[in-house]
């Protein structure tokens, strides 16, 4: 099967994705991530995936720069509830040496709520090494949630109140 942008998917039979080869993404430094595909192939509007991935694809590192504040209140919860894991971080401009992007984004349409399309990616940051960092991505568009990697695509849907649902980082301190 072949999608714009990405060109050509193969099936992951395992996980019923449909999965890219790796692409540069400019907004990650041009760093390549493969694209993993969920319900694409079932979905009521599959030409939604590939605008997404359009809006995804186009943005530069400044919308990652957008959340540098949010990102730090996560790694600020972090140092707070285990002191002794990760780095001394003196300012929210900072915590970008410390994450290392991962290479798979994986785009999924959310099931309650809004129904939009999200795209995860998960990361490795030094402050908390097991749950590491996700960035949410709502309609490929802007990042809509930071946070530990805990699969949830909004904060509504993690604490069950529609009303989080704008909300980038919520604390759990």
């Amino acid at each position: 099967m072949q999608i714009t942008p990405l060109g050509q998917l193969t099936k992951d039979a395992d996980n019923d994705w449909l999965v890219s080869t790796a692409v540069a993404v400019a907004a990650l430094d041009g760093q390549a991530c493969r694209f993993l595909l969920e319900g694409y192939e079932n979905d009521p509007a599959p030409a939604d995936f590939s605008t997404a991935i359009s809006h995804f694809l186009a943005l530069d590192p400044s919308a990652l720069r957008t959340v540098e504040d949010a990102i730090y209140a996560y790694y600020q919860d972090c140092r707070q509830l285990a002191p002794e894991l990760g780095r001394d971080i003196a300012e929210a401009s900072a915590v970008w040496s410390h994450i290392s992007y991962g290479d798979e984004v994986l785009v999924c349409r959310r099931a309650q709520g809004d129904q939009a399309l999200y795209l995860l990616l998960e990361c490795d940051c030094d402050w908390a090494p097991e749950e590491g960092l996700q960035l949410i991505f709502k309609e490929g568009s802007h990042v809509s949630r930071v946070g530990p990697f805990d699969d949830f695509l909004s904060n509504g849907d993690y604490y069950g109140l529609p009303e989080l649902d704008a909300v980038v980082y919520q604390s759990r301190a």
